[in-house]
């Protein structure tokens, strides 16, 4: 019986863990010290809201695509395409909830949070590429 060369996926639910932790505390805690040194209340109440959830939310839609990518074996060759389909859709996504929780206000705040969540996870995810190769 031949035996299949066997690559553990870079995707689980530890990872996960790993790159969502991150990507809602150093936004939210940046923006909180930049509003607490402007004296700006509105922009403190934004950090662990708006700015911290959009972020968090951003970097776990694109977790689940970017899994899928792997799985269906969809764009593991080209990162920056996929890199790019996954910002826009992350960007448009936090535009469409803005508009229609009436967030107007918000707006700048959600769409940056939702690329940057988008950005930094699609960079330093790994999608690996599966070659049927018999041994």
């Amino acid at each position: 019986m031949k035996k299949r060369n066997y690559i553990p996926s870079a995707f689980s639910l530890r990872s996960l863990v790993v790159a969502a932790v991150p990507s809602y505390v150093f936004p939210a805690l940046m923006s909180f010290i930049s509003g607490f040194f402007l004296r700006k209340t509105e922009l403190m109440m934004a950090s662990y809201t708006t700015i911290g959830l959009s972020s968090l939310l951003s970097t776990i839609f694109s977790f689940i695509i970017l899994w899928q990518f792997e799985a269906r074996q969809v764009l593991t060759q080209n990162k920056l395409i996929r890199a790019l389909l996954i910002i826009l859709l992350m960007m448009s996504l936090g535009m469409l909830c803005a508009s229609i929780l009436r967030l107007q206000s918000e707006r700048f705040n959600i769409t940056f949070s939702a690329f940057l969540g988008a950005a930094i996870l699609t960079i330093r995810q790994q999608v690996k590429n599966y070659d049927d190769k018999k041994n």
